[in-house]
């Protein structure tokens, strides 16, 4: 059935066959046959749908099609896009087609392209501009009676107009669809934004197609949030992606954002202040830092919850609303009524489902009550993955939405795991899959992520998991990640590319489709293009440790660079991904340089906000004391690794491309600290006491700082012989204690070719990821009496601090282990004696 339709699709499209039948023509040797009919008032899609069709016979034909709201007569054959009084005379209609669906239906001289077009109009209050969400706010809170958040989504609406072309996001667009459908038929295709993606075939005739098909999406919910690329953002961006066929579905899953819904309700100060039980209880106190973190057993915050969905229903009039605990929820509430509630016995996918979901469906029995035809919706994520094992049934209000990465599908037993996931959570749901969707990931160019800068292409992965989802899930709501313009684009493009058309056709061949991606994008590389995709498929989970298959991917990508000119539109494309992969030359000669570090210490850094430290070397911040044990380290002894009597720590983390370092050396004879040197760079602070900071960044190998108590630095570049000379822009502040020292230090990062631009000034290297790593180690010496002791984060085994190959890792991001114990948990099931 599925090749019937797609060859009735292929005849319906095929221009060649119909000029060779004779059919009437849209356009003629270049000249227009046609003119395309709107409505006097159409929908404002509608009005973009017949510009898009216009735009583009011109540039296919060179012919410019009239747009009129009246038939002109004269023999022209009329192109009806969008509901008009023609279309409901001809008793063709798309009202009845949702979400994006379409109809495209030829008679003997005319052709209609139609859909579902609605307009839509956010409600009040909502920010008109970033300045404008104090007043909302204000309005808020008047019209609730309540000091809630407003929701994230809500807070940002006007990202989500497009003023020049005079659309929303949420506009409804099926005749737009069905127009870029009937482009499609003629060959042009849109791959990225902007003319760099754009493909459109050149015929100076186009025939009058013939046919009547219907399109209704395998996927209603096909909706990518890529990072700063909303509506309001540059017009050919806006383009692209309803060129793509997105829907973001709020009829479904609600206009605001689907996760962490419950931090509206206790995210405010004034509630902090007014109701402490409603947060966790850790180690005697209440977790109210950021948003807060939740005690779902508070019976207030559970009546507050209830109380602003149906603020939500009803003032705002919205359908679906998130009910979901916070982000990074992974300590369990020690209050006496949560007592009990953790199931540890179900691993880290686990231990909080019935916990959360226990929640998520008392609200939901609570709004059932007052609003059975409105609904909530949860993520299954982190701790509460699994559905819940004490409830049978979840209230058929709720909505469950699956967090995964189906990149990672290329390992079987986590495929198996997750299609298991899926049938459990069915059991669940009293409306099947019309209540389960995903929340996707596609994050792999975000810097501080561990695949950051590799060839991350997965579409079988895409193909292979859209089709089991056919049929038990409403769709994707995903995260994809971007930067300005097309930088870190060039790879992530064709999985944007093959998940939105599977997301219309699950059935769809993808072989085909990289073969035309590459042949259209790439032309006479085409072939090397595909070599290089497939092998970037096939190795980029463990390339970043891999110095050969680095090697490799660029051997590959070199051969497609030999075929084209690189100011061709191929040589362009090409270098998209050249570009982005380009930080992987550094982390070969790196991991070529450190092949014996295997077995290195690993810290991770997380991004803080910088403008909370006062940079005044005291250390008291509150940003100081929430550093977690990844960002953390205590120094032993240099020479034997043993722990030290005089103690010390430090604390490391990210914000506006720096690196900011607090460190604390505890010492109970202050009165005797030796502070040598006159003046900074002098070469004597490495005498007395001092503090180091060695590290090595992705391009350089290795930098110098050492600080004294009385706040004198000496900065030395040591790639090659050492260079005292080199200044290291750093910002370095020291306080003096009774029983202790510590210092602040901000690294500023110069980027990758910091070397080039100036040598002397400068670190060259960027952000520490988990693919383009740091090494470091931070030192500390004392001297007593003529003793001296040396302390370090990575003991060298020896007096001497400056052993790069004794050096820590510094990481970004890196992903959770929760699939590993996983893993390792149903090992351990399987092995138990008991087990069938």
């Amino acid at each position: 059935m599925k090749f019937l339709l797609a060859l009735a699709s292929l005849l319906f499209f095929s221009v060649k066959a119909a000029i060779a039948q004779s059919q009437p023509l849209l356009v003629d040797g270049g000249q227009p046959r046609a003119e395309i009919v709107i409505a006097e008032n159409p929908a404002r899609m509608a009005r973009l749908a017949a510009q898009e069709l216009q735009t583009y016979v011109q540039k296919v034909s060179g012919a410019t099609l009239p747009i009129v709201t009246t038939e002109s007569g004269g023999g022209r054959i009329p192109i009806y896009v969008g509901k008009s009084a023609a279309t409901e005379k001809l008793k063709v209609g798309g009202d009845e087609l949702r979400h994006g669906a379409f109809r495209m239906v030829s008679g003997e001289r005319w052709l209609a392209l139609v859909g579902r077009d609605r307009d839509y109009t956010p409600r009040e209050p909502w920010p008109h501009t970033a300045r404008d969400l104090e007043r909302v706010r204000s309005e808020w809170d008047t019209l609730t009676g309540e000091k809630w958040e407003m929701d994230l989504n809500l807070r940002q609406t006007f990202k989500m107009e497009n003023k020049e072309l005079g659309v929303w996001e949420q506009d409804e667009r099926g005749s737009l669809n069905a127009v870029h459908e009937f482009l499609r038929g003629l060959g042009v295709r849109w791959y990225l934004p902007g003319d760099i993606g754009e493909i459109v075939p050149k015929q100076a005739s186009i025939a009058l197609p013939k046919g009547d098909r219907t399109v209704i999406p395998d996927f209603p919910l096909r909706y990518p949030y890529q990072y700063g690329k909303r509506f309001a953002g540059k017009t050919e961006e806006t383009l692209w992606q309803l060129r793509l066929g997105l829907n973001q579905a709020p009829d479904l899953i609600g206009p605001g954002y689907v996760a962490h819904g419950t931090n509206n309700v206790h995210a405010r100060e004034e509630v902090k202040k007014a109701h402490p039980e409603y947060y966790t209880l850790i180690d005697g106190k209440r977790d109210t830092a950021e948003s807060g973190k939740p005690c779902l057993s508070s019976p207030g915050l559970r009546e507050q919850n209830v109380k602003y969905v149906r603020a939500m229903f009803d003032k705002m009039e919205i359908p679906v609303v998130s009910v979901m605990p916070a982000d990074g929820y992974v300590g369990m509430c020690q209050c006496d009524l949560c007592k009990g509630k953790e199931t540890p016995e179900r691993g880290s996918f686990g231990r909080f489902s019935d916990y959360v979901w226990g929640y998520v469906d008392a609200v939901g029995r609570e709004l059932l009550k007052t609003h059975p035809d409105r609904k909530i919706i949860c993520v299954a994520y982190g701790a509460s993955v699994l559905p819940p094992t004490k409830i049978e049934k979840l209230s058929p209000n709720i909505i469950v939405c699956i967090a995964q990465q189906r990149a990672s599908f290329y390992e079987k037993e986590r495929r198996e795991w997750m299609d298991e996931l899926r049938r459990n959570w069915l059991v669940k749901l009293p409306a099947g899959g019309t209540s389960l969707c995903n929340y996707e990931y596609y994050l792999h160019p975000r810097q501080e992520r561990a695949y950051a800068f590799l060839p991350v292409y997965f579409p079988h992965a895409i193909a292979e998991d859209l089709r089991s989802l056919k049929g038990i899930s409403m769709g994707d709501y995903m995260e994809f990640y971007r930067e300005a313009d097309l930088k870190a684009f060039g790879v992530n493009a064709l999985n944007l590319y093959v998940t939105s058309r599977l997301w219309w056709d699950s059935s769809l061949d993808v072989d085909a489709m990289i073969n035309e991606y590459c042949r259209d994008l790439y032309g006479p590389a085409s072939e090397e293009m595909k070599a290089f995709i497939a092998y970037g498929e096939a190795h980029w989970m463990g390339m970043n440790q891999s110095s050969e298959q680095i090697a490799e991917a660029f051997t590959l990508l070199a051969k497609a660079q030999q075929k084209v000119a690189a100011d061709s539109l191929p040589g362009k494309r090409i270098a998209l991904v050249a570009d982005y992969i380009q930080p992987l030359v550094a982390r070969r000669e790196q991991l070529l340089r450190t092949a014996g570090r295997e077995n290195a210490r690993v810290l991770r850094i997380n991004d803080k906000d910088g403008k909370e430290i006062s940079l005044d070397g005291k250390l008291d911040e509150p940003l100081w004391k929430k550093m977690s044990a990844y960002q953390t380290g205590e120094l032993v002894d240099c020479t034997t690794g043993k722990v030290t009597r005089a103690k010390t720590r430090f604390h490391v983390f990210f914000s506006d491309n720096a690196l900011y370092f607090g460190m604390r050396c505890d010492d109970l004879d202050m009165a005797n600290v030796q502070n040598t040197g006159d003046k900074n760079d002098d070469p004597r602070i490495l005498e007395g006491d001092n503090l180091q900071l060695l590290f090595e960044t992705q391009n350089h190998a290795f930098y110098q700082i050492a600080v004294n108590a009385a706040g004198r630095v000496l900065d030395v570049d040591h790639d090659g012989e050492p260079k005292p000379a080199w200044s290291s822009g750093a910002k370095v502040a020291t306080f003096t204690g009774d029983k202790f020292w510590s210092v602040e230090i901000r690294l500023p990062l110069g980027g990758d070719l910091q070397d080039a631009v100036d040598p002397l000034n400068g670190i060259s290297g960027r952000k520490p990821a988990a693919t383009y790593p740091w090494y470091f180690n931070v030192c500390r010496q004392r001297v007593r009496n003529g003793t001296v002791e040396r302390f370090a984060l990575s003991p060298t085994s020896k007096p001497d601090f400056l052993d790069p190959m004794k050096f820590a890792r510094l990481n970004g991001y890196a992903p959770p282990a929760n699939w590993e114990k996983e893993k390792q948990r149903r090992a351990d099931a399987k092995a138990a004696p008991d087990s069938n």
